[in-house]
C-alpha cells in the first residue's frame, strides 16, 4: 500500500490579521521545524510518505484561478491536493501543520479508509455560542442579527448556517449544525474521488449564490463571498 501524509505552509498575508491568526501565524513560524519533524516521525509509524506543501510555482497557478482571500484558497488548494494525491496514493491523511500527533497508531489502519475521515464537531449555537451571547439573546437584549455581524467570519456556528442555507436551496431542509474541521482528513483513493470537490467547484458557487440572492442567511454575514468555499467542506 502506498501511503501518503502531507500538510501546507502558506504564510498568511491576509491585511488587518486579527489578534487571534496573528498569534497563530507568528507561533508557526516559530515552531516550524518541530512541527514538520514530528509528522515525519509518525509517518514512519504509518508507513507513509510526509510531504510539506509551499508557495511555489505548483500553487501559484493554483492561486489564480481564484479570487478572494489567500486563507481561503488555502483551504480550496488543501482539498485539491487531496484528491490528486488519491489518484496516485492508496491512503491519504492531511495535517493541518499545527496538528501535533501525540500517538504511535497508524492511522489508515486505525480508521475504515473507504470513508472520508473527518472530526465533525455539532456547531449549534449552544455548542459555540458564548454565555454572554446566548443570555443576551435569551433575554431579547441583542437581535441575532447584531449577534451575528459582531462574530467572527471563522465561527463554527456561521459555517453550520452556510451548510444549511446551502442544502435549503437543493431543497435539503437539514435540521443538523454538524460541518466538517479538515484539520484532519483522511481517506483511501475510492473514498476520496468520490467528493469530486474540485471538479464541482463552480456548481458550489453557484448555489452559494443562489443562496445569497435568497437571503437564506443574514445579510451582514452573506458578503463573505470566496472566504465561505472554506466552509463548503461540510460535504458528505
Amino acid at each position: 500500500m502506498k501511503n501518503i501524509i502531507y500538510s501546507i505552509y502558506i504564510e498568511n498575508t491576509e491585511p488587518n490579521l486579527s489578534e487571534k491568526h496573528q498569534f497563530t501565524k507568528t507561533q508557526l513560524e516559530k515552531h516550524y521545524q518541530k512541527l514538520v519533524d514530528v509528522k515525519k516521525e509518525y509517518a514512519k509509524h504509518c508507513n507513509a510518505e510526509y510531504r510539506i506543501y509551499g508557495n511555489d510555482t505548483y500553487y501559484q497557478k493554483f492561486k489564480k484561478k481564484f479570487d478572494g482571500f489567500e486563507f481561503d484558497i488555502i483551504n480550496l488548494y488543501k482539498i485539491y491536493l487531496w484528491e490528486e494525491l488519491g489518484k496516485e496514493y492508496d491512503n491519504v491523511l492531511y495535517l493541518d501543520l499545527d496538528v501535533i500527533p501525540n500517538t504511535t497508531e497508524n492511522f489508515f489502519e486505525t480508521f475504515d479508509m473507504n470513508k472520508i475521515c473527518v472530526y465533525s464537531p455539532n456547531a449549534t449555537k449552544e455548542n459555540v455560542w458564548t454565555k454572554t451571547m446566548l443570555k443576551d439573546y435569551d433575554i431579547g437584549r441583542k437581535s441575532f442579527e447584531h449577534l451575528m455581524t459582531h462574530t467572527d467570519k471563522y465561527n463554527e456556528y456561521v459555517k453550520a448556517m452556510c451548510k444549511r442555507a446551502m442544502l435549503a436551496i437543493d431543497n435539503k431542509f437539514d435540521t443538523n449544525y454538524y460541518i466538517a474541521n479538515t484539520a484532519i482528513l483522511g481517506g483511501n483513493s475510492n473514498a476520496i474521488k468520490q467528493l469530486r470537490y474540485t471538479e464541482r467547484l463552480n456548481e458550489m458557487l453557484d448555489v452559494l449564490n443562489k443562496a445569497k440572492e435568497e437571503k437564506f442567511l443574514v445579510n451582514q454575514y452573506l458578503n463573505f463571498s470566496l472566504q465561505i468555499m472554506k466552509y463548503l467542506y461540510t460535504i458528505y
